[in-house]
């Protein structure tokens, strides 16, 4: 009696994490009939064939489970097997490992054991909780925050996919508490839900999850579930709990074929658990009991008292020989009868022909098999992002400081706490993605800090972002007074926003701070979407699962809404097939090892989510320097649709220009000379005429080289215009190059012998448009053309490397060199703009001259694709960008400035793929942006394909461009749903 006493004690306290493993038959039964496959025996015949060849010794050795660290080594495999050998075990549960050696055990054991093995592992948020080398999933704690209960669902769904392609059945987890209210146990990251019926509801969403998609979790109710009995081996009744009426109106348990009565009986008197499991809660299962080698006393007579208590299986190591022969003593004597004993081995051997272990042993998946590929793949991964946004909890929000509305006119700083600073963290650099942030640390909370000098410095940024970290020798960071204080006046001096990347328990001190964030957990997937939250790409949705503190309570939570900013997901989340993506880098590293480009920036974003952005091979052909996502690049033409677009459409949107209103109306000084009849449509189209392009530079030179007059190779007086690294020029070229402009013929299609009806100027490509149409914005501004765009549009938007001349705020090895220029400015052309024309323009023109990263682009890119909204402001009027993007006549495919896909004839700047609707534009240097409204798409690529020359064609001959973008598009066409 004391004995059995003392194992009611362990289990009520929770000290292992096993308890009762619930199979949930009736719907196991209808997924295995489904499934069955031909020739197959059916259950009851294979149950009692097995049965049969079983002696009462090996019957007795189907009850033990042996319980064992996951290992490849040959010394343990072979012990493992001689066990096996030995004891006609019914099972083996795994705690740790990693996925190759847990794969080689498994096959080693499956293969040794006479009768199938049933393997479980307790794998509480995936099998990253054991095994290295797998998905790890948000904390219990996390989970609890999750308002939605179709991603608990999806999540059970996903952990048993993955255990059962290592060839695991049983997961013992997660355990619920109808005590406490607790999932798992009384650890930090265990805990669901202070609320009883919340936890319930949503552990046993998580648990109907797997049990649906063939894993035995693991059911564990206090006190409706305690698997005890009297020592006389009558079944336990429960006692009245306050929170059993909960349970059965949150469930609506009620009988089959019983009355209302029995529903009260449950609430008012004490009944049997088998009715409860059978009646209410439909279950019929495998009961394990605790490690025998935790409890104290002689195995044999525990593992006795352990089945009276009503186990099934008997969790043990070393004891096993001594319960073995505990139990043969208690039939003899009488105390257990071979009924008992019959009666458990044919619920194992149910559970096993449910599982697929009525044959031979399942083929459990290889490492080179497609399928294990995907126990780190995307739909993995996109399940854990789904689940932190669901998760991640604004806490307080009085300031409205979240989210984040203004960039341009706010200064940003981050503060982490418990972080080494050395390298960024995955938070730090989604920051970085949103704004410009300037990072600090404090790498101890409990070290002391110069807290004088980092205020003074901290300070002066007008909003920081405060992280906190869990501290190295503590499971939640140490908030000490000296820390707090700091905070506090930090928060008085300027904006302060606090991000908890630990238990909410750690915020008892930081509960009253007027922004706060619980993260919950210190993921990198965690770290990646707050700062989307933060500044608007997602809404917040978590609620506070748990009382934390006086004021924290459960359900506690605010939500926010998006501010239509791109965020990051998987490819998966859009509708793409990420293994089809994969094709992408192939294309990529061939252009690269066929020196088409010696590297390029590839970056896809649909539907509001950058799903696709790298970097590939190096700025140049020496392999010095790797393209990142943060390499800047000439961006050549694309300044078209970038630069000069922007301010056309934002002039005609609000009246300050007419699009059929003459040019010369808007620039005088074409009065008088054949372009006084332009209008500025016609020169948008590329339908005035004008020469393709004008070698202004050549009007520069003499005989000897560089005109003198023009050209000095130092800065000074009034040579103060920088054309090269170490050239400079008088600013009046300025002027010389616009009259050039002006001076230049037309080309016109008289005396052509073409038909009367066709216009008198057809489409030409043409520079010289946009020297027109840099000159109209800067006129009717009065301002010049980079201030005005990066004042209305750049700086607002947060686009810090989208800019005119980049050596102004970036350093030159962040920017990939262009062409060696050996015709005019003898010199590698790195951090000025290649073109010659805006060249002569001191790098700002309307042709070219901007530099960008594929980011920054596609933030551009996504506002004109969203009819000009983005970040929560809007940018220009509804329907203003379609008028432009649209084709404008049937005898081109151009729009509005904006460049289209071909439709006439084969070939075009697109892949056959996109859409009409798409829009966008190239660049000489090797660029491409593209815009698809039907598919919701925008399509970046970067490279500079002209180093470290022009004459270098691969990249256009080949068409690496369209290739890529036909990979989307076909990605769109793979994806299946998974």
């Amino acid at each position: 009696m004391k004995n059995v006493l003392m194992l009611k004690k362990v289990f009520q306290h929770l000290l292992f994490h096993m308890a009762m493993v619930g199979l949930a038959i009736l719907l196991a039964m209808q997924q295995v009939a489904a499934s069955k496959p031909a020739g197959r025996m059916p259950q009851e015949q294979w149950i009692t064939s097995a049965f049969d060849t079983l002696t009462l010794e090996e019957k007795i050795e189907q009850l033990f489970v042996f319980s064992v660290f996951g290992s490849a080594q040959e010394e343990d495999i072979q012990k493992l097997t001689q066990l096996i050998n030995k004891y006609n075990i019914g099972g083996v549960i795994f705690r740790h490992g990693d996925v190759p050696d847990q794969l080689a055990v498994i096959q080693a054991l499956q293969q040794s054991s006479s009768l199938p093995l049933l393997i479980g592992m307790n794998a509480r948020t995936g099998l990253g909780t054991r095994l290295e080398g797998a998905t790890r999933y948000p904390s219990f704690t996390a989970l609890g925050a999750v308002q939605n209960e179709t991603y608990l669902y999806e999540l059970g769904a996903e952990v048993a996919r993955q255990c059962r392609l290592l060839g695991i059945h049983i997961n013992i987890a997660p355990a619920l508490d109808i005590k406490g209210g607790v999932v798992q146990g009384q650890k930090e990251g265990d805990i669901m839900s202070d609320d009883f019926s919340q936890a319930f509801a949503k552990g046993l969403r998580y648990m109907q999850g797997m049990q649906d998609h063939g894993l035995i979790p693991c059911y564990r109710q206090y006190p409706l579930a305690s698997p005890l009995a009297m020592a006389n081996g009558g079944t336990r009744s429960l006692s009245p709990s306050p929170l059993l009426g909960n349970l059965v109106a949150q469930l609506n348990f009620t009988p089959d074929g019983e009355d209302i009565a029995d529903k009260s009986l449950l609430l008012r008197n004490a009944i049997p658990e088998t009715y409860l499991y059978e009646k209410y809660l439909k279950l019929e299962g495998l009961v394990f009991s605790e490690p025998l080698s935790q409890l104290k006393g002689d195995a044999g007579k525990l593992a006795v008292e352990a089945l009276q208590a009503g186990n099934d299986m008997l969790l043990a190591g070393a004891e096993i020989t001594q319960g073995i022969r505990g139990i043969k003593a208690a039939l003899a004597e009488g105390s257990l009868k071979e009924d008992d004993i019959d009666r458990r081995v044919h619920k194992i051997l149910r559970a096993k022909y449910l599982v697929g272990l009525d044959g031979i042993p399942e083929n459990i998946t290889d490492q080179d098999n497609e399928e294990k590929k995907l126990l780190w793949g995307n739909n993995a991964r996109l399940l854990k992002q789904n689940l932190y946004e669901e998760a991640i909890t604004v806490l307080r929000n009085e300031e409205s400081l979240i989210p984040v509305r203004v960039l341009d006119t706010t200064t940003f700083a981050s503060l982490s706490i418990n972080l080494d600073q050395n390298g960024s963290s995955p938070f730090q650099k989604m920051l970085d993605n949103y704004a410009s942030f300037a990072h600090y640390y404090i790498q101890d909370s409990k070290k002391d800090i110069n807290y004088n000098s980092l205020f003074d410095q901290i300070s002066q940024f007008e909003h920081i972002i405060v992280a906190f970290y869990a501290h190295p020798s503590r499971k939640e960071p140490e908030v000490n007074r000296e820390l707090l204080t700091f905070l506090k006046f930090l928060q008085k001096k300027t904006k302060v926003t606090l991000v908890a990347f630990t238990s909410p328990y750690s915020l008892t001190e930081l509960e009253k701070f007027p922004s706060l964030i619980c993260a919950y957990d210190d993921d990198p997937v965690a770290q990646e979407v707050v700062p989307q939250i933060l500044f608007g790409a997602i809404g917040a949705k978590g609620r506070l699962p748990i009382n934390a503190s006086k004021t924290l309570n459960a359900g506690v939570g605010v939500s926010t809404r998006g501010l239509a900013r791109l965020g990051y997901s998987l490819p998966e989340a859009v509708g793409l097939n990420g293994n089809t993506l994969k094709l992408i880098d192939s294309l990529a590293q061939w252009a690269i090892d066929e020196e088409a480009t010696p590297g390029c920036q590839v970056l896809i974003a649909r539907k509001g989510k950058i799903v696709w952005e790298k970097g590939y091979g190096y700025q140049t052909y020496d392999k010095q320097s790797p393209i990142t996502p943060e390499t800047i690049y000439d961006i050549a033409s694309v300044t078209k649709v970038a630069g000069t677009m922007q301010a056309i459409m934002f002039l005609q949107e609000r009246g300050n220009i007419n699009l059929d209103e003459k040019l010369s109306t808007y620039l005088p000084e074409l009065q008088g000379t054949d372009k006084a009849t332009i209008t500025v449509r016609e020169i948008l189209l590329h339908r005035a005429g004008l020469r393709s392009f004008i070698p202004f530079w050549a009007m520069t030179k003499d005989r000897k080289g560089l005109n003198p007059s023009i050209y000095s190779f130092a800065q000074e007086n009034e040579y103060d215009m920088q054309v090269a690294s170490g050239l400079y020029a008088v600013s009046s070229l300025r002027d010389s190059v616009w009259h050039w402009t002006i001076d230049s013929k037309r080309i016109t299609n008289k005396g052509r012998r073409n038909p009367s009806w066709r216009p008198e100027y057809n489409y030409r490509y043409s520079d010289l448009s946009f020297y027109l149409l840099h000159r109209l914005v800067e006129q009717v501004t009065n301002q010049p053309m980079d201030e005005f765009l990066r004042q209305n549009f750049y700086d607002p938007l947060g686009l810090s490397t989208l800019s005119y001349l980049p050596l102004r705020k970036f350093p030159l090895e962040k920017i990939a060199p262009t062409e060696e220029d050996k015709h005019f400015r003898n010199t590698l052309i790195r951090g000025t703009v290649h073109d010659e024309g805006a060249a002569l323009y001191g790098g700002v023109a309307g042709h070219a001259g901007l530099f960008s990263n594929a980011h920054d682009l596609a933030v551009l890119m996504q506002m004109n694709l969203q009819d000009g909204i983005y970040g929560g402001d809007r940018y220009f009027q509804a329907g203003t960008i379609n008028r432009f993007s649209i084709r404008q006549y049937n005898d081109s495919r151009r729009g509005l400035g904006w460049d289209k896909p071909e439709y006439l004839r084969d070939g075009g700047p697109t892949a056959p793929e996109a859409s009409y609707a798409s829009f966008g534009h190239l660049g000489f240097t090797g660029t491409a942006v593209w815009v698809d409204p039907k598919y919701d798409l925008v399509y970046i690529f970067l490279s500079n394909r002209i180093h470290p020359s022009v004459r270098n064609t691969k990249l256009l001959t080949e068409g690496v461009r369209t290739k890529i973008q036909s990979v989307i598009y076909q990605a769109m066409e793979d994806y299946n749903g998974r």
